[in-house]
Parts: C-alpha cells; structure tokens; sequence
C-alpha cells in the first residue's frame, strides 16, 4: 500500500494543465472538496469531542434550535460563496481551473460547520442527530455542486465523430442501392 505523501494526494492537481477535461477537473475537485472538509474537520474532532464528552449542562430548547440555525446559516452561506466563486470561472482558462478548485475547497466548509458543532453537542442527542443531518445535506450538496461546476469550467474530454444515426444510415444504404441498380 503507497504510503500518504503530500505529493501523493496532490497529484490530480499537478496533472490538470491549463485546460483540463471535465473528468479530471472533476476529480481533482472532489479530492480537494474531501481534503478540505479532513483539514476542517479534524481539529473540530480534537477540540469538540473533548467538550462534548465533559458532560456539560444541557441547553435549554432555545439554545439548541438557535445552534441549529446557526449551523445552517454558516452551511448555506458557505455554498453560497462557492457557488459564486465557481460561476465567475471561464470555461477552458487556468483561471477558471483555479477558481474552480478553489470553490470546491470553499464548498468543504458547509459540512464542516455543523459537523463542529455536533460534535461540540455530544451530551445532547437530539441536536446531536440533527447536526449530523444537516451536516450531511451539506456534504451532498456540496459534493453534487462540484459536478456542475466541473462541467461549466472544464473543456470536453474527447471529440466524438458525428456517427449518422440509425434513420440515416438505413437512408444512405437504401439511396446506395438505388443507385446501383439503376446503373446498366
């Protein structure tokens, strides 16, 4: 098993050029979406698990619906800037390449927000649950964004020959033989 180097989870980004096909800009962005969402995360672990296991008072209702709406304000806002960071990238420019797998870095905080806080409410298990919820909304919405975005800003992979379809080639065969047949 190769060992985890810097080089190593880097690599779809050093291979992308200046104009990278849609599957490799897509890659490259959800191993950046999945990087950055680790590096968010696992502080939050180190942090939050420890205040959540101490045993903290309970807060009251109040406090656990405002940390849920919190928790969903930093989510949508945070996919909000992504979004808006992705639609200013032109298709088939490095600029665009950047500003792509940069919004799909930006797109990894929408998890990890309610994530932090879920687990910084371990004592409580219906708020937990419910972050936990929202932080997987977060982490789909997140994770489909990036295909659309993969697909505005990168250039196609392949070519494809126009190939007649079957209506014409069953025409031209006919037309073929028409013509053979009314030669002497």
């Amino acid at each position: 098993m190769p060992a985890l180097s810097a080089a190593g989870l880097l690599k779809p980004l050093a291979n992308l050029g200046d104009a990278p096909s849609r599957p490799r800009l897509l890659a490259a962005m959800r191993r950046m979406y999945l990087l950055g969402l680790g590096a968010l995360t696992l502080p939050g672990i180190l942090i939050g698990l420890p205040l959540g296991l101490l045993g903290l008072p309970t807060p009251g209702l109040p406090a656990l619906l405002g940390l849920s709406v919190a928790a969903l304000v930093c989510a949508a806002l945070s996919l909000t800037l992504a979004h808006r960071k992705a639609r200013a990238a032109l298709p088939g420019t490095p600029e665009g390449r950047d500003l792509a797998i940069q919004a799909a870095i930006q797109a990894a905080s929408a998890p990890a927000a309610p994530l932090l806080m879920a687990l910084a409410s371990l004592n409580t298990p219906l708020t937990l649950l419910a972050l936990l919820a929202l932080a997987l909304l977060a982490l789909a919405a997140g994770w489909f964004s990036l295909r659309l975005w993969a697909g505005r800003v990168g250039v196609q992979s392949v070519m494809q020959p126009e190939r007649p379809n079957a209506g014409q080639s069953s025409l031209a065969v006919q037309n073929s033989s028409d013509a053979r047949s009314s030669q002497p």
